[in-house]
């Protein structure tokens, strides 16, 4: 039997990075961890050894009209640190409104890092698992992240 492996969203920030998980199936996404930048990449590594992860979902920040901004510069700077240091493919995932959506949800504002990662990952997973022209697949409700939560992650 094929074991599947599983994808790592990252929200990256200057202050924190959020990151969450997917189950073997590919089908839902969990919070897993708030990092402080200067942590990151020497706790990538295990990260991935930890969780078997065969794949990086990097949230795009764009803007409202899909341009890209000075912050998709930083992630795409970001996302090349990622590439160097591991032989994982990185795909970089739409986030637009990712973060102002775990503003509603419980824990919401010390979680919302994680939370945002995970929201971009669950979007991720549904375009994947449904037609990708389909923007109803995309959304991910309020309601699937927090029956999908688990206890707070650590913050640094």
């Amino acid at each position: 039997m094929i074991k599947l492996m599983k994808i790592l969203g990252i929200d990256y920030g200057e202050k924190r990075i959020g990151l969450a998980v997917s189950d073997e199936s590919q089908t839902l996404a969990r919070e897993l961890d708030i990092l402080a930048p200067k942590d990151f990449f020497k706790e990538l590594p295990s990260i991935i050894a930890d969780n078997q992860i065969s794949q990086i979902v990097l949230g795009w920040p764009l803007n409202m009209e899909g341009k890209m901004t000075e912050k998709t510069k930083e992630v795409e700077s970001f996302k090349l640190e990622i590439q160097g240091l591991t032989f994982i493919p990185v795909e970089v995932f739409d986030e637009r409104l990712s973060s102002s959506m775990t503003k509603n949800l419980p824990g919401g504002h010390e979680k919302k890092d994680s939370l945002a990662a995970q929201i971009i990952l669950q979007n991720y997973l549904n375009k994947n698992k449904h037609n990708p022209n389909d923007m109803n697949s995309i959304q991910i409700s309020q309601k699937q992240i927090s029956d999908n939560s688990d206890p707070p992650a650590k913050a640094y």
